[in-house]
């Protein structure tokens, strides 16, 4: 998704929770993390902040890109970094109520005193509903949070 793209998603976004915001004022970092967690999260706090810690512990690993916005929209070669990211739909929040929450659990996740990482340090994950890939046969299974399974390098 080009910054333009994301930008015009997270205007209307923003307009839509009633904040004000200019297309040169967006923080790029914050809001792919704020869609990020939305999108691969599903309901709950808990599962926002471990979707959110997923995202950092990347942004923190040196196999990955060094900004919140390319973590998110990495096309690591091997395909999206996160589904949504590639899969043609939308990604325009559409409830707004569980955006404002992922809008919080993003600001939270970046203060100096963020909430703990309830994936122990997970770089991947998979939807519980679906069969582990065949990478996860080389990583530890760090936790089980709302509709994810997390991994850790061993």
């Amino acid at each position: 998704m080009a910054k333009g793209r994301i930008a015009a998603a997270v205007l209307a976004g923003a307009w839509a929770l009633g904040v004000q915001a200019k297309a040169g004022e967006i923080d790029h970092d914050l809001w792919a993390l704020a869609l990020n967690i939305y999108h691969e999260a599903g309901q709950g706090r808990q599962a926002m902040l471990a979707v959110g810690w997923l995202t950092l512990n990347r942004l923190r690993h040196p196999d990955f890109p060094k900004s919140l916005y390319e973590v998110v929209f990495d096309a690591n070669g091997a395909g999206c970094a996160f589904s949504w990211t590639c899969d043609g739909v939308d990604d325009l929040p559409r409830d707004l109520g569980r955006f404002a929450l992922a809008l919080q659990v993003a600001r939270e996740l970046l203060s100096p005193n963020p909430p703990p990482d309830p994936t122990k340090g997970a770089l991947f994950m998979h939807a519980r509903t679906r069969k582990p890939p065949a990478y996860t046969k080389q990583l530890r299974r760090a936790a089980v949070i709302g509709q994810n399974v997390f991994y850790r390098p061993i």
